[in-house]
């Protein structure tokens, strides 16, 4: 069975010249080698706080989205995972500590975004859209990860293709989410982003 993971990404990246940005840190992704990772994984109870390491982005720009490539204390090989948090970012071959919680178990009690309004239902949207990477064609997948990034910060501009998306994952939370294996998603939160500084990393 395979695992995925969604993020936190970084610093606060500051705005340059045209779409790119400059990224000022580094990234507590939403997630490298293939669009998920396998077993085993560190669990909340056995190993918090973890390291974790932006190896890449796609394509060599964090605007491409999923996936992230990380690696992560206690997995043997590198890790796709999803960016949540459009704000922060970071550059490869940063590490940081976090926090790993698994969204089907552990709650989002760890999770940045924890405090928005309706925030559990809104990381089962996401963490729904993350589940569905292994039968979308890869073309989908930035427009996925701009949908993620949307449910967590409205301010995110979204194409029609991301719309599409948004729109499938409250649809589905409309349903309950009937049958979506939420133990299979983890969430990796950086330590600091529960602090007053906007020093806190990326998300997954």
């Amino acid at each position: 069975m395979r695992r995925r993971l969604l993020g936190l990404c970084g610093l606060p990246r500051e705005l340059g010249v045209g779409f790119m940005k400059k990224i000022a840190l580094l990234v507590a992704v939403l997630l490298a080698a293939v669009c998920a990772y396998a077993d085993p994984i560190p669990s909340l109870n056995s190993t918090n706080p973890i390291s974790v390491t932006l190896i890449s982005f796609p394509g060599g720009l964090w605007q491409n989205g999923y996936p992230y490539t990380l690696g992560m204390t206690g997995v043997t090989n590198p890790i796709d995972a999803m960016c949540d948090d459009y704000l922060h970012g970071g550059v490869p071959g940063e590490s940081w500590t976090a926090n790993i919680t698994n969204l089907g178990n552990d709650g989002i009690g760890l999770a940045r975004f924890n405090l928005l309004p309706d925030a559990l239902t809104l990381y089962k949207e996401a963490g729904w859209i993350l589940l569905q990477t292994p039968i979308t064609p890869p073309n989908e997948f930035t427009d996925m990860n701009f949908a993620v990034w949307h449910i967590f910060d409205p301010a995110v501009l979204l194409g029609q293709g991301a719309q599409g998306w948004l729109d499938a994952a409250e649809a589905e939370a409309a349903r309950g989410f009937p049958g979506v294996p939420f133990d299979d998603v983890f969430i990796i939160t950086p330590v600091t982003s529960t602090t007053p500084t906007p020093k806190i990393r990326r998300s997954f």
